[in-house]
């Protein structure tokens, strides 16, 4: 039997999150969206669905969610902040996140008011993580 190959990205001006989001930091403030593996992995994106920008969001709180056609992943706050902006191409759009995550397919500029950036990958980190799931 054939393995099946998957094939994606990933960024290397980025850290990565172990539910495949990642961040990019600019000025205490962080663009975030979904990592090339999840997006290939769960198939076509179908729907995004974002906060309003200027939205209080806890940690655990849904930061947003995403429906494919292999089904749909909520993605929670491990930071407390507030939404500073939300892509809403994205969400006209939701085939941005398939086919360019790591530009033009961000989900929103996030402020975390405390931050661990401990609890976020490397790139060589995310790549060996995704090895050993």
């Amino acid at each position: 039997m054939q393995e099946e190959v998957l094939e994606f990205s990933v960024s290397h001006k980025r850290k990565y999150s172990t539910d495949h989001l990642w961040l990019q930091d600019k000025e205490d403030r962080f663009t975030i969206g979904i990592s090339d593996f999840l997006a290939k992995d769960m198939g076509e994106v179908l729907r995004v669905i974002l906060p309003h920008a200027d939205t209080e969001i806890n940690i655990d709180d849904e930061l947003f969610s995403v429906c494919f056609t292999y089904g749909t992943v909520v993605f929670r706050s491990r930071f407390s902040g507030i939404v500073l902006e939300v892509n809403g191409e994205a969400e006209i759009n939701p085939e941005l996140l398939y086919d360019d995550p790591y530009n033009d397919g961000w989900c929103m500029i996030f402020k975390p008011h405390l931050m661990d950036a401990d609890q976020l990958m490397e790139p060589d980190e995310y790549i060996e993580y995704l090895a050993n799931s």
